[in-house]
């Protein structure tokens, strides 16, 4: 069964870089999915060496109907990692790119691509209030990771936009808080205080830094300095995922478990080669009733 995670918080919070994190553990096993629904950061920032082409969510948004078809011609995949695929906006396209949309468009979409994948991570834009894809994202997640920023502007984002977001739909006590891009420098104990308890902590790391501005945010973190960010990360996905990854115990004991989840699990067939043959099913159907046609 499917699983759909939205990844939410204040500007810079690290959404995107989560989101790829994720992803890239997430594909050892499973097919993956990762929506940007910020048409402030493209695909072509985020992966620059990846050609985007024709490809664009904002042309599945405006569509007057949406097709499996037309979503599979839209993903972008990756030659190194055949289980991940991305749709997110073309560098270049601004908000008067495209017609707007519908908040039933909003939630058909997010549904059709729950079904191509075993995991949806949705990277949701900090603008949720005027953007039908991010609200459509936290209400139908299974999981909502909220990324909370370490200084008072993050502080003063939440205050002004949690209140927009009452409605119960939107599940605002179930979702997974956790402190992000914490430095040393900063006075750690007031700003928990600000947001009344947190489940998880991610630092600041310049090596991320380092991967963002290069677009190799799927590159695993190696530095020493990044080991805590690591053991992080294994336990919040352990809370949101199926995958038996944490890192409370010895290392020896992780990889056991890392082991004995292998060998139980069927590797899934590829991402890239599932779009390919259904596109490649779809047009021997329409050449078949073409024929059927003359």
């Amino acid at each position: 069964m499917s699983k759909i995670i939205a990844i939410w918080g204040s500007p810079n919070s690290g959404k995107t870089t989560l989101s790829m994190k994720l992803a890239k553990i997430l594909s050892k096993n499973n097919n993956v999915m990762v929506l940007c629904t910020d048409i402030i950061t493209p695909l072509g920032v985020i992966l620059p060496f990846v050609k985007e082409e024709d490809k664009s969510l904002g042309k599945l948004l405006e569509m007057v109907t949406l097709t499996q078809e037309d979503i599979l011609k839209n993903l972008l995949t990756l030659k190194d990692n055949k289980n991940i695929a991305f749709l997110g906006y073309r560098q270049g396209e601004n908000i008067a790119s495209y017609a707007e949309y519908t908040e039933y468009r909003a939630n058909e979409l997010i549904v059709n691509l729950s079904h191509v994948v075993d995991y949806l991570i949705i990277d949701v834009s900090s603008v949720v209030h005027l953007n039908h894809l991010s609200k459509a994202s936290l209400k139908l997640a299974d999981q909502v990771i909220r990324l909370c920023g370490s200084d008072l502007r993050a502080v003063s984002y939440f205050k002004s936009t949690l209140p927009l977001l009452s409605d119960k739909s939107y599940n605002l006590n179930n979702h997974i808080k956790v402190l992000s891009k914490l430095e040393e420098i900063e006075p750690r104990a007031m700003i928990l205080n600000h947001y009344g308890g947190i489940d998880y902590e991610l630092t600041y790391l310049d090596e991320i830094v380092g991967q963002y501005r290069e677009g190799l945010l799927l590159n695993a973190l190696k530095d020493k300095k990044s080991e805590s960010y690591n053991v992080n990360l294994e336990k919040l996905l352990s809370v949101i995922s199926d995958e038996e990854i944490e890192a409370e115990q010895t290392n020896k004991t992780v990889k056991k478990r890392k082991e004995g989840s292998k060998k139980k699990r069927i590797a899934p067939k590829q991402l890239c080669i599932k779009i390919r043959e259904f596109l490649s099913n779809l047009r021997r159907k329409k050449e078949k009733e073409q024929d059927d046609y003359e």
